[in-house]
């Protein structure tokens, strides 16, 4: 059973979690040996989109350049990340058979156990215990089942707890596993939910060399240029800012161009912008691969991300290292990184009056933007996944000398 912040009950020193200076000296950089450090989640390898994907498909490829890793992934074509990257990729197997349960079992619950029932048939588990030292999971079924099953450390990482519920319950009384979470802020959360301190954190980062103000920028407009990027779904804030993009009308932001990249429910966002008469305003892109992205950050003016909840807010810190001024909400996560006019334009969550106010206030001031980018820009080279990749090392190495 899980005992809760075990490592600090052993009196192991934990990693650094400040971003203040790039100068932090890491303890897996003094060590000769290396680690096995899998990753299971099923979606990594073959998606090209998401919080959690990316933070697994860019974490296990900087964590490859230092340690041996490998990546439990459904089979199937791999995104150009996962095609390219040192760590090894373990496809998981479904028998014909097992699909049958899909039919049995609600929905969302099947497309999770299936892979790991067929783990179990076909050697994986047998292969993450003799080859891994470690395994990190990222699902709350994952962790349950597999905590239980391996005879190798399970170290679990929480994204967020907008959505709590049987997880959070069965992670605290069932499962085995050490915990990591992604921000303070998610270790407030934790802490709040399960009652005790995680084993550490471990921030997302952005890949730099991707993400830059140089990217081309894949269209132009004459017209001021505001972006959106991410899911199609209230609590992103996305029809708050498309009910902002209406309320400006008349407030000196009439010729404001919408931007809309993402996924879901399309149809939705058609109705809203057809309910204001926007449709001239507004472009749906849908979704586009995440190598993409940086050329649609450079070519927007400003990069509006209103989420009503964010552990962390990837969209902003990768809007800020392309140099692009950030408008974003007052959440927590966000407010780690993020300054009101200093690195970023802060507005309360579900407020489109607000939301229109900073968009007029960023396009009127050309000085505002020239800051916000510069000084944003900064905030994301302290953010890489390079750090990130080290402080999961030094975590999973006092995990293994802890065991």
């Amino acid at each position: 059973m899980s005992s809760g912040n075990r490592l600090h009950q052993r009196g192991v020193e934990t990693p650094q979690t400040e971003h203040d200076s790039g100068d932090v000296r890491w303890r897996v950089d003094e060590r000769a040996e290396e680690l096995s450090i899998g990753m299971y989640y099923r979606k990594a390898g073959t998606r090209d989109a998401g919080g959690v994907v990316m933070y697994v498909q860019e974490l296990l490829d900087a964590l490859s350049a230092h340690q041996s890793a490998y990546l439990y992934t459904e089979n199937g074509e791999l995104t150009p990340k996962m095609r390219t990257t040192d760590a090894e990729i373990v496809p998981l197997s479904v028998a014909g058979a097992l699909d049958s349960l899909s039919s049995r079992v609600l929905p969302g619950l099947a497309e999770t156990l299936v892979p790991l029932l067929g783990a179990i048939r076909d050697g994986t588990i047998r292969h993450m215990n003799e080859t891994l030292d470690v395994l990190v999971t990222h699902n709350y079924l994952d962790d349950l089942v597999l905590s239980n099953l391996l005879d190798v450390p399970v170290v679990r990482v929480f994204h967020g707890f907008e959505r709590t519920g049987l997880g959070t319950t069965a992670h605290g009384l069932l499962s085995d596993s050490y915990s990591i979470v992604n921000s303070v802020q998610t270790s407030a959360e934790f802490v709040e939910e399960l009652g005790h301190e995680p084993d550490g954190i471990v921030y997302p980062g952005v890949d730099t060399d991707l993400f830059h103000p140089d990217a081309p920028p894949v269209f132009e407009r004459d017209a001021p240029s505001v972006l959106f990027v991410g899911r199609f779904v209230e609590s992103k804030g996305l029809f708050d800012l498309i009910d902002a993009l209406a309320a400006g009308r008349g407030a000196g932001t009439e010729d404001v161009h919408l931007s809309i990249v993402g996924r879901g429910d399309r149809e939705a966002v058609e109705r809203s912008v057809e309910r204001h008469g926007l449709e001239s305003s507004v472009t749906i892109v849908g979704s586009v691969p995440h190598d993409d992205l940086p050329g649609y950050y450079t070519a927007a003016d400003v990069v509006c991300s209103p989420s009503h909840y964010e552990s962390f807010g990837m969209v902003n810190m990768e809007a800020m290292a392309c140099g692009t001024p950030v408008i974003t909400t007052t959440v927590d996560g966000v407010t780690e990184y993020a300054i009101d006019r200093e690195t970023a334009l802060l507005v309360p969550p579900e407020s489109p009056d607000a939301i229109a106010d900073a968009i007029a206030t960023a396009v009127d001031s050309a000085e505002l933007r020239t800051r916000l980018a510069t000084q944003g820009r900064a905030v994301a080279e302290r953010y890489s996944w390079e750090q990130s990749s080290k402080r999961l090392a030094d975590l999973c190495f006092d995990i293994v000398d802890g065991n």
